[in-house]
């Protein structure tokens, strides 16, 4: 299987992880995260977009659904569906199609079975602290994604 586990031990190592993992980005990749709320999901996308190179207050897009931040490296687009039972009329299509942005979609497996290809990362608690960070390939993009994470970072 293409997938690829990382043990977070701390926060701070998850954002960090992020924020290494953006460094492979180029545009156009769509990101899905599923987890428990306080899994991590925010943690790694704050990291991966200090990674980008923004700077500020990032936090998740509850009530607002889509915050877009074009101050980085790449456009960096955020998404909560957190909320969200119908996704008819939200608009986030556009998002998702946007060739030089990041996309990132927390609760993104209410959209996987919509859209073709895109890196899916699940989150498992583990204990307070350690999480077990699980990276999906889907499509050939996100398998090269994968394969030059996982020649960086040892994996199970």
């Amino acid at each position: 299987m293409d997938r690829y586990i990382y043990h977070s031990n701390s926060s701070l190592d998850t954002e960090s992880f992020g924020e290494s993992l953006s460094k492979n980005f180029k545009g156009g990749e769509v990101i899905l995260l599923e987890g428990e709320l306080g899994a991590g999901k925010t943690v790694l996308v704050k990291g991966i977009a200090k990674g980008l190179g923004i700077r500020g207050d990032i936090n998740s897009p509850t009530f607002v659904i889509i915050k877009s931040y074009d101050m980085g490296r790449l456009r960096f687009n955020h998404i909560d569906l957190y909320r969200i039972t119908n996704l008819e009329g939200i608009g986030i299509e556009e998002y998702l199609d946007d060739y030089e942005a990041i996309t990132v979609v927390e609760w993104g497996e209410k959209i996987k079975d919509s859209i073709e290809e895109y890196l899916f990362i699940k989150f498992e608690i583990l204990d307070d602290n350690s999480r077990k960070i699980i990276f999906t390939p889907m499509g050939d993009r996100y398998k090269k994604l994968v394969g030059g994470i996982r020649n960086v970072y040892t994996s199970d």
